[in-house]
């Protein structure tokens, strides 16, 4: 199976976020009661925080330019009578159908290869099951459930991917909030939960792992969430973590073992770190971010690690191989919208529609 803080940049899109009508989803972490005043003041953290100064940086320097033929073979939705009033997240399953987040509605429209609309699941916005809060992020998962991840109301919901029946509830309390979520062919789960000290979580069976402490000597309380956003995906049993802000991949085990941490392709003399703003307004703190998104969207697809990201006026597509991170090339793609790749085609949602294009190198 395959598979922010505040956005500075104008029609850019991270995973949760819609493409070209600037529709954003932030993420203020509240925390507690504290001040009566308002004020904004930047909060300092050590060099080595997020692995980021103990990253291996790729061998290559420069981008390495490759030609590779996009054709655009098909429209989502195909016929008039079918509506797509904000299109976001995207999955294509195995046998071809596409899962987009339609952002207008709150729901999730499944189309079959050719476009054509055949079911969608979920109640709309509201709190009670099966309704969303905010998505950020779906899945399919054993090619028979969509597990659909909302941050904002604390759960993840299963629906059977046959019917639209809402089939389970996972809720999650205190500061776990999830906001990604993966699972491998053999069952292991993986999530992102950008609330808490330690970011991420596998789950097999009964057997829980949390890891992935980014911030060293520190308790948490939300400023992991405001200062890190990103995509995961999984690799065979693996773990894989692209970073929103920071040009960074980590790859961990189902223990929770960091296997590599290194540097992408957006890493050079221009990065700026992005700075954590800790605002307090009406007596509540909130942690946001400041700082240039580098890293949109990620897919694996045949051993390879497609990672979508904005270089000038271009919206980039660096390859990596997907077990080492070793970075290959590069290309262009056809949209100023995030990317994903499965089965030699790439998709792109771009506010009404999706396109899709075929993939030959």
């Amino acid at each position: 199976m395959q598979n922010s803080g505040v956005l500075t940049i104008s029609n850019f899109v991270t995973r949760g976020s819609v493409v070209n009508n600037c529709v954003v989803i932030p993420l203020f972490i509240c925390l507690f009661l504290i001040s009566c005043s308002n004020s904004v003041t930047e909060t300092g953290f050590s060099d080595k925080y997020l692995f980021f100064e103990e990253a291996e940086e790729q061998e290559a320097k420069e981008r390495i330019w490759k030609k590779v033929s996009l054709k655009k073979i098909a429209e989502i939705p195909s016929d008039e009578e079918t509506v797509l009033y904000n299109a976001g997240i995207l999955v294509p399953d195995t046998n071809g159908d596409i899962y987009v987040v339609d952002y207008g509605v709150f729901e999730i429209l499944r189309f079959d290869s050719n476009g054509t609309y055949v079911m969608s699941y979920g109640d709309g916005a509201g709190n009670a099951p099966g309704e969303f809060s905010s998505i950020t992020d779906i899945k399919i998962a054993s090619d028979s459930t969509i597990y659909v991840i909302d941050h904002s109301a604390k759960r993840i919901s299963l629906f059977l991917k046959e019917n639209g029946e809402l089939i389970d509830t996972k809720s999650f309390t205190g500061l776990k909030s999830p906001m990604r979520y993966a699972a491998t062919d053999s069952g292991i789960e993986y999530i992102a939960h950008i609330d808490s000290k330690k970011m991420f979580s596998s789950k097999f069976g009964e057997n829980v792992v949390e890891f992935g402490e980014l911030l060293e000597n520190h308790d948490g309380l939300g400023l992991i969430g405001a200062l890190v956003d990103g995509d995961l995906v999984t690799y065979k049993e693996n773990m894989v973590y692209a970073f929103a802000r920071f040009p960074l991949i980590l790859i961990y085990d189902p223990d929770g073992n960091l296997i590599l941490s290194k540097k992408t392709m957006a890493y050079g003399d221009d990065f700026q770190r992005p700075e954590v703003i800790q605002s307090t307004m009406n007596q509540m703190v909130t942690f946001v971010t400041e700082g240039e998104v580098v890293n949109a969207m990620m897919s694996v697809d045949k051993d390879k690690l497609f990672l979508a990201g904005r270089v000038d006026e271009d919206m980039v597509i660096d390859v990596y191989e997907a077990e080492s991170a070793d970075y290959e090339y590069s290309f262009k793609a056809p949209n100023y919208a995030y990317a994903f790749i499965m089965n030699d085609r790439m998709y792109q949602p771009l506010d009404t529609t999706v396109a899709i294009f075929s993939m030959e190198e």
